[in-house]
């Protein structure tokens, strides 16, 4: 976590860490009650302005690993 800090500074980095968590707990939760384990997966964000968003498919084959 410490070099995201230093690319993009402690909020960005801190924001990025939160809802990458919540979207993949949120995920797993779904996943495992159909009996998938989500074993790797990757967010991308970007910057729209200076509100952090999701910039990439996310949870699909070719971004994860079942």
């Amino acid at each position: 976590m410490g070099e995201v800090k230093k690319l993009v500074g402690d909020h960005i980095a801190e924001e990025m860490e939160e809802k990458s968590l919540a979207v993949y707990n949120y995920a797993q939760q779904y996943a495992i009650a159909r009996g998938i384990i989500i074993a790797d997966t990757k967010f991308e964000f970007g910057l729209d302005g200076d509100k952090l968003i999701l910039i990439d498919e996310l949870l699909t084959p070719d971004s994860s690993r079942f």
